[in-house]
């Protein structure tokens, strides 16, 4: 007792924090006080006028080297930091048949399986002493490699760099500790029930297409190291690979490097895989995934459009009026903050460029009201197209994506990735500028023609994940049901 009345009495004479003593001086001073604080002929925040927000960022310089290898190069000297990456066009869409998943393993095996004739344990020491980093990933779209160095460390990480794209080993013994990594994985997914609903979701729209295929632990045990040898082989070239290269360097210097690194790489690549039709407009069907869960999982959705073709400015608004837009969407505000129904509610539009992206709109609620959410769901997208968006939505949306995109040039590195990731991807110079105009100006009655062509009822994909012992209303009162047998 006596310890504890010594410390209260050394804590009372103490001097308040300089923080907090400026924080009371402001509370305790008089009103009019404080209101002199602030000029009288400043005006009100609501009234505060300025120019329109103009962006310039900096552009990257594109080089082609001896070999065709594209460039994009943009010096940033504000750190002793280089970052490039290498985007290849070798996406998970190119998987053969009954080999699902090859593209992902290729591109972890690119780095965990050494390279260069270095062992991954070699690589791996480098890269730890030199606090760098060399990462390789893949995806529908395209596959990267990519680095992070200091930059007098250049000379010894860009050429492990180099040899995980052009020379990847694939070590057998790390193949083996990959494969039981997606095994894992693949299991995962089935105790995951959001995972799950979003892998058959996906598979139903796309149906027969590539693009709906999805690894499994048959076609995982399938792949061999050949496989690998042959897919690298068959993609992984200069002419399908653009790179990206940004920090503290002289501009001409790096070039003279990588073509030194690159210069020679003379790889012939195979031609893409033809890929069958798409169907655009699979036919309205249920299907239900049964899992004991006490909520649901809900997606509803279909094939939508190309990115940045045709209705995909308009669109990309409507989806951020129904439910992309956050708390202010359509979805959140009926379904969420009304009515207390769902633990996360609202819409996506992925992008889509060798086949059409995928429009959904989901949600998690209770078991027993499943069904009514449900209709709610499908409410909200009959709303879409058959009612106009206020000018109050359309403004408040264009106004949010606007200014959304100015973090797309966040830094000097994305504006130099993003050159190259478009340069890859095909898209028209100055494209993302005209979508920008194009949103700016675009009506009402413009968001919701696009609705009406992209939301089709006839077409939905409706997917869900749960226990239907426990649903209010059976799932075959919006259509045909059909189960799936999970794996």
């Amino acid at each position: 007792m006596r310890r504890t009345c010594r410390s209260a009495r050394r804590s009372a004479r103490r001097p308040i924090h300089a923080r907090w003593a400026a924080w009371l001086a402001l509370v305790l001073l008089p009103a009019p006080l404080v209101a002199l604080a602030q000029p009288a002929d400043w005006p009100h925040p609501s009234e505060i006028e300025a120019p329109p927000l103009r962006l310039d960022p900096p552009q990257p310089r594109r080089a082609v080297l001896s070999n065709g290898l594209i460039v994009h190069l943009a010096e940033d000297r504000t750190l002793p930091l280089v970052t490039g990456v290498a985007y290849v066009e070798a996406p998970g869409l190119y998987d053969p048949e009954g080999l699902a998943g090859l593209a992902g393993f290729t591109a972890a095996l690119l780095r965990e399986g050494g390279a260069g004739g270095r062992s991954p344990a070699t690589i791996d020491a480098t890269l730890e002493r030199l606090a760098a980093s060399v990462e390789a990933s893949s995806s529908d779209v395209l596959a990267s490699v990519s680095f992070s160095s200091l930059s007098d460390t250049l000379e010894e990480v860009m050429p492990i760099w180099r040899d995980v794209l052009v020379a990847p080993d694939f070590g057998p013994e790390r193949t083996e500790v990959q494969r039981r990594r997606q095994l894992e994985a693949i299991r995962r997914v089935v105790d995951d029930p959001v995972q799950l609903a979003v892998r058959e979701f996906q598979r139903r729209v796309a149906g027969d297409h590539p693009a709906g295929r999805y690894p499994t632990e048959a076609t995982i045990q399938a792949i061999d190291r050949s496989d690998l040898v042959a897919f690298h082989e068959a993609y992984y070239g200069p002419s399908t690979t653009v790179l990206a290269v940004s920090g503290d360097f002289d501009t001409d210097v790096m070039l003279a490097r990588l073509e030194r690194l690159f210069g020679g790489w003379d790889a012939a690549v195979a031609a893409p895989p033809a890929l069958p039709p798409y169907d655009p407009a699979p036919e309205r069907r249920v299907y239900l995934a049964q899992k004991d869960l006490q909520q649901s999982i809900l997606i509803v959705g279909q094939p939508a459009v190309y990115a940045y073709r045709g209705p995909y400015t308009a669109f990309t608004v409507a989806n951020d009026v129904l439910g992309a837009g956050g708390f202010g969407s359509r979805l959140f505000t009926e379904i969420r903050t009304r009515r207390g129904l769902a633990y996360a509610t609202g819409s996506q539009l992925a992008q889509g460029f060798e086949v059409p992206g995928t429009f959904l709109a989901y949600a998690f609620t209770r078991a027993d009201a499943t069904a009514e959410v449900l209709a709610l769901l499908l409410g909200e997208l009959d709303r879409l197209r058959d009612e106009r968006i206020s000018q109050a939505e359309l403004d408040r949306s264009v106004t949010t994506l606007v200014n959304r995109s100015v973090f797309r040039d966040a830094s000097v590195a994305a504006v130099a990735q993003r050159a190259a990731r478009v340069e890859l991807l095909g898209l028209p110079e100055g494209y993302f500028a005209r979508h920008v105009e194009a949103m700016q100006a675009l009506t009402p009655g413009e968001v919701q023609a696009a609705a009406r062509q992209v939301v089709d009822p006839e077409s939905l994909v409706i997917l869900v994940v749960g226990d239907s012992e426990a649903f209010d209303r059976p799932l075959e009162a919006f259509g045909p049901v059909e189960r799936i047998e999970i794996e």
